[in-house]
């Protein structure tokens, strides 16, 4: 259990960097180029491990569950701008949502993250995933802390603290799902590629938006790199 541990407290501190950046105002150098390339490795997890490794009969229902979580998320809870093309002004959206629904809604984003790092451990995926975690964290908070410094004195600890929904995932997920039988890990590892999928579709095309040269070349990049695991 040490090795999940590893990575979901990796995942917290990069993530943690990420934020101590957008408070200093330290500008975030080929970001979108990061996250490009951590959304091939996305999809390439996706279809290339979780999805294929879940296959049973009706597993395509629980991808589609994933990637309905996703959207449900996204729709109805994600109240950053990240969900509208990635623009940092909060001018059009209201306090509340900025000073609570948006932290809250990227804890779920992080607690799932810890979630499939231990189902990833229990299935004996490993390294890809892991990854493919790991490469978003610094965008992540980067992208968390920009709004919440319009209204909070000091975000950090609201960042901190949506940071560490990777770990208290990943402890959960060690605990609860160490001893369920291999159709339910199975069941498991098709929503996680569900979710992946998901995340994915709704929010890799806005890197489009903000970086169209190239963009397409490192989402294939990330895709390459995840097949070079595979051989």
């Amino acid at each position: 259990m040490e090795i999940p541990l590893f990575f979901a407290v990796l995942s917290f501190i990069i993530m943690c960097l990420g934020e101590i950046l957008a408070y200093y105002s330290v500008s975030l150098k080929y970001r979108y180029e990061i996250e490009a390339i951590s959304f091939g490795f996305i999809l390439g997890v996706a279809t290339l491990i979780l999805i294929p490794k879940a296959f049973f009969k009706g597993f395509e229902i629980f991808v589609v569950l994933g990637m309905g979580l996703v959207y449900i998320i996204e729709k109805y809870l994600s109240y950053c701008p990240l969900s509208k093309k990635y623009c940092l002004k909060c001018s059009d959206i209201g306090e509340f949502k900025i000073r609570f629904l948006y932290p809250i809604s990227f804890f779920i984003h992080t607690l799932i993250d810890g979630l499939i790092i231990s189902v990833s451990y229990i299935s004996n995926i490993g390294l890809p995933l892991y990854l493919a975690i790991l490469m978003h964290k610094l965008p992540a908070g980067f992208v968390l802390i920009s709004p919440l410094k319009t209204v909070y004195k000091n975000p950090l600890i609201t960042g901190v603290i949506v940071s560490l929904g990777t770990v208290i995932g990943t402890i959960v997920g060690l605990i609860v799902f160490n001893n369920i039988s291999q159709i339910s890990l199975k069941s498991l590892l098709a929503v996680s590629g569900g979710v992946f999928l998901g995340t994915f579709l709704t929010i890799s095309p806005h890197i489009y938006e903000h970086k169209k040269e190239k963009s397409f070349l490192y989402i294939l990049l990330g895709y390459a790199i995840i097949i070079l695991f595979k051989i």
